[in-house]
């Protein structure tokens, strides 16, 4: 597929930075910021609780892991609700508790 977008100046000069920095040509640089544009609107969308950790994996066309590391690296955790927190805490000490 073929692409053809206009850019305003001052993207272009963003464009520009990148492409040298990375010595990646100008269509290149612009193929990874929209890799990176799509992973982190997939992280965004896990964070709301629209996606599951496999299907943001799914997305992502990476493993469980390496999603999971993604939401670590980028603090994309989703917000949980504190009853749901204190549940799962006391869970874990049930587990947990020697005999």
């Amino acid at each position: 597929m073929v692409l053809a977008i206009r850019l305003k100046k001052d993207e272009a000069s963003q464009l520009a930075l990148i492409s040298r920095k990375k010595h990646l040509n100008k269509t290149d640089a612009m193929k990874e910021l929209m890799h990176r544009g799509f992973a982190m609107y997939q992280l965004d969308e896990y964070k709301a609780g629209n996606l599951s950790l496999g299907k943001l994996a799914e997305n992502l066309n990476v493993t469980y892991l390496e999603a999971l590391n993604l939401v670590s690296k980028y603090s994309a955790h989703p917000d949980l609700p504190e009853d749901y927190i204190v549940e799962a805490r006391q869970t874990a000490k049930s587990l947990f508790k020697k005999s």
